[in-house]
């Protein structure tokens, strides 16, 4: 009687299948429960020999039982940054949400379509090259590559991928200076004088004589300012988000912080008050009391773009009346002469933030303390500030420029 073959023996569960030679390597797969769609999920790992294919298999199953392996195998880049930004919704003001969202476009542009366990460091150094060739500045893609740092760290925290690929992707620093923009203080007065007949004036004259940013003038409340102490606390900001606005704290907590004010800001901020008490009188029930000090002519907030709208308008108004009236007087005289003539009287652009650097450059020059500056303009620290006027201090230069015979004097200097 012929002899029967032994039925083959069945794997026990969680095994996996029987290696499968592929190549020159073996594979196994293996079945870790159920994704949240409801099916199988099912992974492969492969060894150069059957056993180390089952030792993969096992080291699979026992990282599965710890929770250490993602349920969302196939999670792309972009899938995962739309989930991120979920989160991101309800914490974050909304303009830095808009920052984000824009730079979720360019990271899915470029990577959307790549499998969130997949994405190396090589893809994200490719990514910036890609940003470069579109002629965005370094600023820029450092910021990008840091949105895309903060979410993949997520990821990592929660266990979605075993390491961040971008953080070994380092942007190298542009050796560029940076070199703000702001008037001299001839330049100011004329523009001073050419916007004395506009709504925004006080707006204006504030922001030279303070340096508070675009957003702290719009957000300032009566309430946050003591005329008879002439000084203002910096406690909310008013802030574009798409075509309306938004107003909310300060972004930093050195940004919340209290300024004085001279006897001349305080006269315009007085008649301004004034002017605003008869127009809420005249108004009525139909006035809106956002208790703002700068608020439109019934009392909402005014947009930002107003800001720049009067400032453009004043410049403009003013450059082709001097301009006009300089011809008329110069008539005859050699045209060389007349433009020269001409560029001597004209504004040239600014913008709001110029007039915070414009205040900031004056005050240093005036009282040589980059401390007191900084912590006027509410930076964190008063290297920022160096860092950023440093064209200005040129008397720290002037200061360390001693003579070798006083270096060696014994009796102290004491340094402005």
């Amino acid at each position: 009687m012929a002899k029967s073959k032994p039925e083959p023996r069945k794997r026990a569960n969680g095994l996996g299948t029987k290696p499968v030679k592929r190549g020159n390597s073996w594979s196994i797969q293996v079945t870790l429960g159920r994704r949240p769609d409801g099916k199988l999920d099912r992974r492969r790992v492969t060894g150069r020999t059957p056993e180390e294919a089952a030792q993969k298999a096992r080291e699979l199953q026992v990282a599965a039982a710890q929770g250490m392996l993602a349920t969302h195998e196939r999670t792309t880049v972009a899938e995962w940054l739309g989930i991120w930004l979920g989160g991101k919704a309800t914490q974050s003001a909304p303009t830095y949400r808009l920052k984000l969202e824009a730079h979720a476009k360019h990271i899915t542009q470029h990577l959307g379509s790549v499998e969130l366990r997949k994405l190396r460091p090589g893809h994200v150094h490719t990514f910036l090259r890609f940003l470069e060739s579109k002629g965005l500045a370094p600023s820029y893609r450092r910021e990008v590559l840091s949105t895309l740092e903060a979410a993949l760290e997520r990821a990592m925290l929660l266990e979605l991928i075993p390491r961040n690929p971008a953080r070994p992707v380092k942007l190298e620093a542009a050796p560029v200076t940076r070199k703000v923009k702001a008037w001299d203080a001839p330049t100011v007065a004329r523009f001073l004088e050419a916007a004395r007949g506009y709504r925004l004036y006080p707006l204006l004259y504030l922001g030279f004589a303070t340096g508070l940013r675009r957003e702290e003038l719009l957000g300032l409340r009566w309430k946050d300012v003591d005329l008879e102490s002439r000084t203002l606390r910096v406690e909310q900001v008013l802030v574009p988000v798409g075509g309306s606005y938004h107003i909310g704290p300060p972004k930093t907590r050195a940004s919340r912080r209290v300024i004085g004010f001279g006897p001349d800001v305080a006269a315009v901020l007085e008649a301004w008050k004034a002017k605003q008490g008869e127009e809420r009188r005249i108004l009525g029930n139909e006035w809106h009391d956002s208790g703002l000090v700068f608020a439109s002519s019934t009392g909402h907030p005014l947009h930002p773009r107003n800001v720049n709208r009067d400032i453009s308008q004043i410049i403009k108004t003013h450059n082709a009346k001097r301009g006009k009236e300089l011809r008329k007087a110069m008539r005859g005289q050699p045209e060389e002469e007349v433009k020269r003539a001409i560029e001597v009287v004209m504004l040239p652009h600014l913008s709001p933030h110029m007039m915070r650097h414009t205040h900031a450059t004056l005050l240093a020059q005036k009282t040589r303390q980059i401390e007191l500056v900084s912590r006027r303009l509410g930076h964190s620290r008063p290297s920022v500030t160096l860092d950023i006027y440093r064209h200005v201090a040129a008397w720290e230069l002037e200061e360390v420029a001693l003579p070798l015979t006083e270096l060696l004097t014994p009796s102290p200097r004491t340094l402005n």
